[in-house]
């Protein structure tokens, strides 16, 4: 029974992506990622004895906590959302603590990773022959697979091309080197610049604590291009058109500092998951015209985010990771500065496959009794 369990636990690192695949179960929407890590569930209680070290486990418990206090103190105006958004965290946390207690050494984790990293190279492939023979093409050529948008795919990729690049520096390995190389073409053709710059941010980060002076100025060099690469895709058409993607994050943020003078607002949020409905209901009147958007699934700005999801103690949550993953000396943090990086524009965290990773590599970066990873070396490139 435990090789059924490390099996269906590598079977979900491989296929986070088995969302995708939707059917119901007699009357019950479900999809196959909920199935798979549901029988990883079982197997993983038919081979433990209780739940060990379950209270160590303080994001998942600060997040499901900050989720009751959030439906018992405001107004919960779209159910489904609730519900969706409640799945979303108690599969991804159920994921993540079976990650960690069943591969609980340093080899195993990164071994569970890197089939994770497998999977992704694998999804990110299947997306490019997917669009390239026509399925859900998009009207810019971007990236994004049979997903609803670049972004998505993007916010997907990134840790994982993140983790290989870090692991291409450290052990020298030719096959990290390929795989970095095209998890990196593919996040390119999303043509996320968030995802492309946070990306680079994050590495650049990983380098500089080790970086010598050729590498400070190639990494100046490709700073730039990515900023002249910004300003082009994102900033001019902005200014050449009434209608981009920061115009419409314009409207998102002045309609969200509208939502946050209500003190209650600010205090406990506008409940987990009805952002959208409460956006829909104020933007008109905020912006005294129609909006380019009615529907907007989450804020663009990930400490709106956790503001509108779990109020100001769902920022303080925000704000005690970021401080100890600055001080944290796992390579796992690197990526956990992504979701704040990106996460300053964009915000699909709460997804089937996001909130996920967002909680595993933060759990890996901050908890130093789970965390087995390998340490940050002293060392010069």
């Amino acid at each position: 029974m435990q090789k059924l369990n490390r099996t269906l636990l590598f079977i979900n690192l491989f296929a986070i992506q088995a969302y995708l695949i939707r059917f119901e179960i007699f009357t019950y929407p479900t999809n196959l990622q909920e199935i798979l890590i549901s029988l990883n569930c079982l197997t993983f209680l038919s081979t433990h004895k209780g739940l060990p070290n379950l209270k160590k486990y303080w994001i998942i418990w600060s997040l499901i906590i900050l989720s009751g206090l959030s439906i018992a103190t405001t107004d919960i105006i779209n159910q489904l959302d609730l519900f969706r958004h409640l799945k979303f965290l108690a599969f991804g946390s159920a994921l993540t603590y079976i990650f960690c207690e069943t591969l609980n050494n340093k080899n195993e984790q990164e071994k569970g990773i890197q089939i994770a990293i497998y999977g992704a190279l694998t999804f990110g492939i299947f997306s490019a022959l997917y669009n390239l023979f026509g399925f859900n093409a998009a009207y810019d050529h971007r990236l994004l697979g049979p997903l609803d948008a670049a972004v998505y795919l993007a916010f997907y990729l990134a840790p994982f091309f993140i983790y290989s690049t870090i692991s291409a520096f450290e052990q020298k390995n030719r096959s990290q080197i390929i795989i970095s190389t095209i998890l990196g073409a593919l996040l390119i053709a999303t043509l996320s610049m968030g995802a492309i710059a946070g990306s680079f941010i994050c590495i650049s980060l990983y380098l500089l604590n080790r970086a010598n002076k050729k590498t400070k100025i190639i990494l100046s060099t490709i700073a730039t291009i990515i900023f002249v690469s910004i300003f082009y895709t994102k900033i001019l058409p902005t200014i050449q058109t009434e209608y981009s993607s920061l115009d419409e994050r314009g409207q998102i943020w002045q309609t969200s500092a509208y939502l946050l003078e209500k003190q209650k607002n600010l205090i406990t949020g506008v409940g987990l998951g009805q952002f959208q409905e409460n956006y829909a209901q104020s933007v008109k009147s905020v912006l005294g015209k129609e909006p380019l958007d009615y529907f907007v699934l989450q804020p663009h700005n990930i400490f709106l985010l956790f503001i509108f999801n779990y109020g100001i103690l769902g920022l303080s949550l925000l704000l005690t990771l970021i401080v100890l993953n600055i001080k944290s000396k796992s390579i796992y943090k690197y990526i956990a500065f992504y979701f704040l990086i990106h996460g300053l524009i964009d915000t699909p965290i709460f997804k089937n496959d996001i909130l996920f990773l967002f909680i595993l590599f933060n759990t890996l970066s901050l908890n130093p009794k789970l965390n087995l990873s390998k340490q940050l070396p002293d060392q010069k490139i």
